[in-house]
């Protein structure tokens, strides 16, 4: 939960760098309830960034959002329960003080002892027994002797007790001398490079608790019973700097900025800033302190870490004290709406809706009351002469210089609160509000006039170069632009798409709008739209400002934003690259949120370059030139890999996992304790899954990834800072279950093939019983056909050609039967074709067998004789061709018998060694001319059947009149297609020479 601090004083309104207060922190507190832990005795930042703290319950790990309690490995343990101070070791690891024994080493997840035998002597009884000379070398002091530790081992530098109480305190200055403190009152110091033992130096008071070294030479002594001195050092020579603050202290922790930070026996933390221990030093007298309210937290130690922020821990758990980088404005508690402008003497004038205007004249002086009254939320600093002026429900007032006073008071009274109001390079006053004319009145230093020809609601306005007045609202994407008292209005048609507009910044010759739904700059000539990388960046847009270094300030109700002088650049040449923005929002010291309709712009730039943002109900403002740079991430740690059975810690190594682990999830973080909120992470399993995008999620989580060798990678970087990103990797390993290895996969592709094929057989198998059954039907009845009604016919068919001889009958009548006897044959032709058709099977390896066969079944119907010639011996054919071979002669010879009236019909086949020869001859009628011109008849497609069949296999097709008559078909089919053996040869002769191919 964040706490706003007090704002215990103004803050300078001149000086760019300002006094360190309690107002340039903010406070986030971490209870029992958040897990953190109760009790804390020690806390320190390691060198990779984690915080520890030790106590009741053991050592507790944070890295910014998370407690880990940290278990020690098998066979390893604490020596006490209540752990004591805490210090980072040099080269990493952490030191643990027991109170009855040598300290503890943690270090790479493994705790080390050290008592005698590793050369530490006596125990760590002192409240702060470890510390660190200049170079990073551990120190400590015990109840015995003082010592370093190199070389895994404990050495000891000054043997000689002292003091019956041992050694109290040690540190080192800036210059490398050793500072200690005894049991007893008074200091030692060992000079650099000396060899003698550390020497009490007299007339140092009463102290004999603790010292601590701080910048610029300043030395500190503290104890319970006299509070604290601080002393400047020369050499080794001490001369007391403030009168002591009488304050009974337990912690102390003097600040890198030279800030000092007390813990007293109340357990009050208090603050005192570097400024005021100089205007301390020069009268001699107590520095002043801020206290910082605990609310009944009891802290007991407080720590700095490497980011300057400030850590206190105790009873009640850890509280964190974050520098700011804008700096807040103490104003009243109650006040609110609040509207500020600087004027040319650094004053600063307030206006708000539930105060009179205040003033704060100076950084010492107090808020003065003026008689400019509340509701006053609109105000303006004329840059060109410092004047600051303001409206209210009365008129237009001026503030600076000289007294406030009223200078135009409205045409009737009781009119609206106005929104804004701005001066020209002429002069004239500009005033708007919905309840003024048509939305905006002129002031010329006389009297008032309309400026709009029609009613529109302005909610902020500007001026450019040329004096052209800039007007923003109206309605959603209304832009107005006034120059000599012409109105031009910009809105969607223009490509005006801000919404709203609440925001103008004029830039030279560049006009920036912003509004509800983005920012928009225009050049006189269109309007273009800046991009952000995160596309809801720039949403309600109340204030824009350009700094000296051309950096684009922006605030909306998240915050204010940053977006660096390159990437507007860029923006500005390049229409749609997309700007990095960083976001300063309330854990930076911007205060509460924004009012969206009033007080606007809500961005102010002031005369010395400083940038004002005022809000509901506060103020604050930033330096640019200034502003803290973001801190480093630190890496990036991947800590373990969890299944279901087990926890794997992260190593170098990498992760091993079982064939049974393929789901998993890996655990990692970043110890960013400066706003962790900000870190983003994104992570991949690579070889599994791409990039995912998981905000601020610390884990990732994969499931049924299969065996393999894995890298798992996570990356994370701080919003609006891509240069920030950081990485780590993880190597990671599961082991194949049985039914994943490649001896299983293999054999289950064979099973898989065997069944396919024996499934495949048995479909075969089954379709070739279906078909033979079909066959057989269908050879049933074609015998049944041609045994009954096609012998019947052709009984019918011989008796009318017996009847169409005889004389006992009419020549008209023996004309007709002989008509219906051809008639008779031409059908029994027609069905002797059809059942051939019906019982067709596949050619068998007796090629003239089957063609003989066909001829013979023609011969009965027709008086043509058949005769077969075979020259050579037969060859096997390809199945494939043997039967479109088949097919091409049986057409021939049906054309022979059907349609040559031949007498004689002759088959030829030659089995040559370059091809199958087929020939089919009659010496019939000749084959009609147009016929052969033509390619066939007209309807008739048995011709080009064959042709296509011939083409088909390689072969030649001739069709050609015999030279003594008669038709011949002549049909050449090559040895390479028709010969099954000359296809196998030249498979054969490829796989020989494959080998021997040069690869493509």
């Amino acid at each position: 939960m964040l706490l706003a601090l007090a704002m215990l004083a103004a803050t300078s309104l001149q000086a760019s760098t300002p006094p360190e207060t309690l107002a340039s922190f903010q406070r986030t507190s971490f209870a029992k309830s958040d897990g953190a832990p109760a009790g804390i005795s020690g806390m320190a930042q390691t060198d990779d960034g984690f915080l520890w703290m030790s106590g009741t319950k053991g050592l507790t790990r944070f890295d910014g959002v998370q407690f880990t309690p940290f278990k020690p490995a098998p066979g390893e343990h604490f020596l006490e329960a209540q752990l004591g101070m805490l210090f980072p070791a040099e080269g990493g690891g952490l030191w643990i003080q027991n109170d009855n024994a040598g300290p503890t080493l943690l270090k790479n997840g493994h705790l080390t002892h050290f008592g005698l035998g590793q050369g530490y002597v006596g125990a760590g009884v002192t409240p702060f027994p470890f510390f660190s000379d200049p170079l990073g070398a551990v120190w400590s002091v015990s109840n015995k002797t003082v010592m370093y530790f190199k070389d895994g081992a404990w050495h000891v530098v000054a043997p000689t007790v002292l003091s019956g109480d041992g050694f109290g305190k040690g540190a080192f200055d800036a210059d490398g001398n050793l500072w200690l403190t005894t049991g007893g009152p008074g200091l030692l110091v060992k000079p650099k490079g000396s060899a003698k033992p550390p020497m009490r130096l007299p007339d140092i008071g009463g102290f004999d608790g603790n010292v601590f070294a701080g910048p610029a030479g300043l030395l500190y002594l503290a104890d319970r019973q006299n509070g604290i001195a601080i002393y400047r050092r020369h050499g080794i020579g001490l001369t007391e700097v403030t009168a002591p603050v009488p304050l009974p202290i337990i912690a102390v922790l003097p600040s890198r900025t030279g800030a000092l930070w007390l813990i007293s026996n109340k357990y009050v933390v208090s603050h005192v800033s570097p400024e005021a221990i100089t205007a301390a030093g020069k009268s001699h007298s107590v520095p002043p302190l801020e206290e910082v309210p605990q609310l009944g937290r009891s802290p007991l130690n407080i720590i700095e870490d490497r980011d300057g922020d400030i850590w206190t821990g105790g009873e009640g758990g850890l509280d964190r004290l974050a520098r700011t980088a804008f700096h807040p404005v103490g104003l009243p508690d109650d006040i609110h709406e609040v509207s500020a402008s600087i004027d040319a003497a650094g004053g600063l004038w307030v206006g708000s809706e539930t105060h009179p205007v205040l003033q704060l004249a100076s950084p010492a002086a107090p808020w003065k009351s003026t008689e400019v009254p509340s509701l006053t939320l609109a105000t303006y600093a004329d840059s060109a002469d410092g004047t600051v002026w303001a409206a209210n429900k009365l008129g237009i007032w001026k503030l600076s210089p000289g007294t406030p006073q009223l200078v135009a008071k409205y045409p009737s009274s009781g009119r609206g609160v106005p929104y804004s109001v701005i001066k020209d390079k002429a002069g004239t006053l500009f005033v708007s509000s919905p309840h003024l004319g048509n939305g905006v009145l002129a002031w010329d230093g006389k009297a008032w006039h309309d400026v709009l020809k029609k009613h529109a609601t302005v909610k902020v306005m500007a001026v450019d170069r040329q004096n052209r007045l800039w007007l923003g609202g109206g309605g959603p994407n209304q832009l107005i632009g006034l120059s000599q008292r012409i109105e031009q209005r910009w809105g969607e048609a223009q490509n005006l798409r801000v919404g709203t507009v609440r925001s103008l910044l004029v830039d030279g010759d560049v006009l920036w709008v912003g509004g509800d739904d983005g920012i928009q700059f225009f050049d006189g000539k269109r309007f273009t739209s800046l991009v952000s990388r995160d596309a809801e960046a720039f949403q309600t847009v109340t204030g824009l400002v350009r700094d000296a270094a051309g950096n684009l300030w922006v605030q909306t109700l998240d915050g204010v934003m940053r977006i660096p002088a390159a990437d507007v650049r860029k923006a500005m040449a390049l229409p749609g690259s997309r700007v990095t923005a960083r976001l300063f929002d309330a854990t930076d010291g911007v205060p509460s949120v924004v009012d969206a309709d009033r007080m606007l712009p809500s961005l102010r730039m002031g005369a010395d370059g400083r940038i004002w943002t005022h809000t509901a109900s506060g103020l604050a403002w930033i330096d640019p030139a200034r502003v803290p740079k973001a801190p480093a991430l630190p890496p990036i740690v991947v800590e373990s890999v969890s299944t279901g059975s087990a926890v794997y810690p992260a190593s170098a190594r990498g992760v091993a996992l079982t064939s049974a682990e393929n789901s998993f999830r890996i655990t990692y973080t970043t110890p960013a304790l400066n706003h962790p909120e900000r870190v983003h992470f994104a992570y991949r399993l690579a070889g599994f899954n791409d990039w995912q995008d998981v905000g601020t999620r610390r884990e990732a989580v994969f499931t049924k990834v299969p065996a393999g060798r894995y890298q798992f990678e996570v990356r994370a970087v701080r919003s609006g800072d891509a240069a920030s990103a950081v990485h780590a990797s993880l190597a990671l390993t599961r082991a194949p279950a049985y039914y994943e290895t490649w001896w299983f996969r293999a054999l289950a592709g064979f099973l898989l093939a065997f069944v396919l094929w024996f499934a495949y057989r048995m479909r075969v198998k089954a379709l070739g019983r279906q078909m033979h059954i079909r066959i057989e039907e269908r050879e049933r009845i074609a015998r049944d056909l041609h045994d009954t009604l096609l012998q019947g016919v052709q009984g019918l068919q011989l008796r009318l050609q017996t009847w169409a001889a005889s004389p006992r009958i009419e020549a008209t009548h023996r004309q007709e039967m002989t008509d219906v006897a051809l008639r008779t044959r031409d059908m029994l032709v027609d069905g002797r074709d059809r059942i051939l058709a019906l019982r067709r099977l596949d050619a068998s390896p007796d090629l003239a067998g089957d063609l003989r066969a066909i001829a013979l079944d023609y011969t009965t119907l027709y008086r043509a004789g058949f005769v077969l010639t075979e020259e050579g011996a037969p060859r096997p054919l390809v199945p494939e061709v043997a039967q479109e071979i088949l097919d091409i002669a049986r057409e021939g010879l049906r054309n022979a018998f059907v349609h040559a009236n031949a007498g004689t019909v002759e088959l030829c086949m030659q089995w040559r060694r370059e091809g199958l020869h087929v020939r089919v001859r009659d010496d019939g009628d000749g084959i009609d001319e147009a016929v052969l011109r033509d390619g066939g008849r007209a309807g008739h497609w048995g011709l080009q059947g064959m042709r296509e069949r011939a083409e088909r296999i390689g072969g030649c097709l001739v069709l050609r009149r015999g030279d003594e008559g008669g038709t011949e078909l002549s049909l050449m089919v090559p040895a390479r297609a028709a010969y099954a053996s000359a296809r196998l040869w030249r498979r054969l002769r490829r796989v020989r020479q494959a080998p021997h191919q040069a690869p493509d």
